[in-house]
């Protein structure tokens, strides 16, 4: 029963990144991770494979079978996306931006740094080294940000934060000198060539500048009638004008000048060369089309309050994959019947708890940001938010029936919603104003509890009628856990006064028995058989109760097996590290056999309840870039202000300052 395996990721559709759409596939990075959403069964599954940092950008052949993912380290692994398994990896040893496929196939280029590497694409073949580097072009006097291709595999346009565009020859050419695209005020944003054979291309800047070039023949006189290159100096004899013509070379000149007037700064941009669109998001969350080259206004539509990531087109135009970041927000939007083809967004702040519902359809997450959403498991997507509670979700609940859902809220309600109807049918609150921090239905559905932070009180609710039934008092500290028996009338009460308390809820009898502990106790949880209680306490240890007796049965020794990485601000080595390493969540087996432990710590434990023993742990996420999944820091990042991660101004905090303003 330890042989579990990674599944599916939940709650976040996309985290930052570029997108690729991929015929009815839309692939998404979440943290170090990537998400695939089939488009047409609204459905989505998220890849086994990790990079081990957050992944900057990703990029996907022509064909549809390969799939290179780049994190910010410059590390990348190259995927086949039908068998989903990692066929290699590559550190590019810098930054990586940028990265696009040629349409051909046969190579990429990418963006690392002041310079652009032509790659050619690893093949299915066994090679020691796969990855193959055919050129490397400079000259920038600052970052590449973008790069495209030509229609023929021919040329290459990159857009640098010096604000200018470069054109570069994927091929070796002698004599040719890439041409300079100036004029731009701010840094170029997107690139893109607008002809088949790569003779007019676009660029966009940040400003919301949009310039069109194209390659016209000049007339030169005397000795200089030799080729030119695309700036008017000299060029290689397969220069992108074709050779030598009668009468002169030819050079880059531009065509038109056409601004966006948007009061936001512009994020991103996307190029349809079959269709002519142009896709532009904005900091202030709106996003225009425009048909190119008249630049005539196609739509303008707003998605959010928060700046548009990313935004791409599927091969025939008709759909646009938008994502916002720090929303958790991703859209698939059809513009010529203006529809949605796919939206879905995740929890702002942290999630507090999760529940699974009766048959394992749907789980529920209550989080930070005031709502409480509902996921399908077959699908992994959300298809109903609650936000009915006006502060912090704590906890939620299942009905036995699976046909109601409850959560609990520091803005002193306990709210049930019909999952039937998606409406909020009863409001349970209590005679004078308190925070729910727990909550717990019983076996039949129709009594609720719920624990609170502040009065350190119990209060029970008929579901039915909505009327209080009773009050529980007792607890000297915040109740913190909360856990019916499934076979008795038993309520087991777990808060920081370093106790767990029975009650008999139907009978009235109250308080039956005190289970004393030397720590805090942060979580409670019933055998399914209802035969024992396991309480997880603040020192690491899992303590095994008998109910009907309040006999301890035997403990397990945690706080080893939760120790993990060390954080930025730790003084210590993570070995010598065991304070606050303790279980928060406990659940049980359906036979009682198996305890889940879940913590403050990257791993999730599995114990043996009968042997007391460690049967596996399950590392939640490798990637670096999380704070405490790491044991041992890079010492050359620490100086003597402190760790450099927290020191403020870092590149990427000042242009997320630019963009909000």
């Amino acid at each position: 029963m330890a042989h579990y395996a990674f599944s599916n990721l939940l709650g976040a559709p996309y985290r930052g990144g570029n997108l690729c759409l991929n015929g009815h596939n839309l692939l998404t990075s979440v943290g170090n991770r990537v998400t695939e959403v089939d488009l047409q069964l609204s459905s989505s599954t998220t890849l086994p494979c990790e990079n081990l940092t957050e992944i900057q950008c990703t990029a996907v052949s022509p064909s549809g079978l390969h799939m290179i993912s780049f994190d910010t380290d410059g590390r990348a692994i190259l995927v086949n996306l039908r068998k989903r398994v990692v066929l290699h990896h590559m550190n590019f040893k810098g930054k990586v931006v940028d990265c696009k496929f040629s349409p051909c196939g046969r190579s990429f280029a990418v963006c690392v740094g002041k310079l652009v590497q032509i790659w050619a694409t690893p093949t299915m073949l066994k090679e020691f080294a796969p990855f193959r580097l055919l050129r490397t072009y400079g000259g920038m006097y600052d970052d590449a940000t973008c790069v495209a291709w030509s229609g023929d595999s021919r040329w290459v346009i990159v857009g640098s934060k010096d604000l200018t565009a470069r054109i570069y020859s994927a091929n070796h050419m002698d004599g040719y000198v890439p041409p300079t695209l100036a004029g731009h005020r701010e840094q170029i944003v997107a690139v893109a060539f607008a002809g088949e054979h790569g003779d007019a291309c676009y660029t966009v800047s940040k400003d919301g500048a949009l310039f069109e070039w194209k390659l016209v023949d000049e007339e030169v006189e005397g000795d200089e009638k030799a080729v030119r290159g695309k700036d008017g100096r000299r060029g290689g004899k397969d220069s992108l004008g074709g050779g030598e013509r009668d009468g002169g070379g030819q050079r880059w000149r531009m065509q038109g000048k056409h601004f966006f007037h948007q009061p936001a700064k512009l994020t991103c941009a996307s190029y349809h060369a079959a269709t002519g669109l142009l896709c532009a998001g904005f900091g202030h969350g709106v996003f225009t089309m425009h048909r190119l080259p008249e630049f005539t206004p196609v739509q303008t539509l707003s998605i959010s309050q928060e700046k548009v990531s990313a935004c791409t087109f599927n091969e025939t135009g008709e759909w646009i994959a938008l994502g916002c970041a720090r929303l958790g927000q991703l859209i698939v939007w059809e513009w010529q019947s203006e529809a949605y083809v796919y939206k879905q967004q995740g929890h702002y702040f942290d999630v507090n708890q999760c529940a699974y519902a009766p048959d394992g359809s749907m789980i529920a997450t209550a989080a930070d940001d005031h709502k409480v959403k509902v996921w399908s498991t077959a699908t992994g997507s959300c298809f109903v938010t609650f936000s009915e509670h006006t502060m912090p979700v704590t906890a939620v609940a299942f009905l036995p029936s699976g046909h109601a859902l409850l959560s609990a809220s520091l803005d002193g309600t306990v709210r049930a919603f019909d999952l039937m109807r998606y409406r909020n049918f009863r409001v349970l609150t209590s005679p004078d104003p308190c925070q729910f921090v727990s909550l717990a239905v019983d076996p039949s559905g129709e009594v609720v509890c719920a624990g609170s932070v502040d009065t350190f009180q119990i209060h029970i609710w008929s579901l039915k009628t909505g009327r209080l039934l009773d009050i529980l008092a007792g607890h000297m500290g915040p109740i913190t856990s909360l856990c019916f028996s499934p076979e008795s009338s038993l309520l087991a009460s777990g808060s920081w006064d370093k106790t767990v308390r029975l009650w008999d809820v139907y009978d009235g009898r109250g308080q039956t028995d005190v289970l004393p502990h030397a720590h805090d106790v942060l979580a409670v949880a019933f055998r399914p058989d209802g035969k024992q209680v396991a309480v997880a306490t603040l020192d690491g240890q899992v303590f095994l109760w008998k109910p009907d007796d309040a006999r301890l049965e035997g403990t397990i020794e945690g706080r080893r097996d939760m120790a993990g990485g060390k954080t930025i601000g730790d003084l210590r080595s993570a070995s010598n590290i065991s304070a606050g390493r303790a279980f928060k969540t406990l659940a049980y087996s359906a036979d009682g056999a198996l305890l889940l432990a879940g913590g403050n710590g990257k791993v999730v434990c599995m114990y043996d309840v009968d042997g007391r023993a460690l049967l596996r742990k399950f590392a939640l996420s490798r990637s670096k870039a999380l704070d405490g999944t790491i044991e041992r820091l890079d010492s050359n990042r620490v100086t003597d202000a402190g760790p450099l991660d927290l020191l403020p101004g870092g590149s990427d905090d000042e242009e997320d300052d630019e963009d909000d303003e």
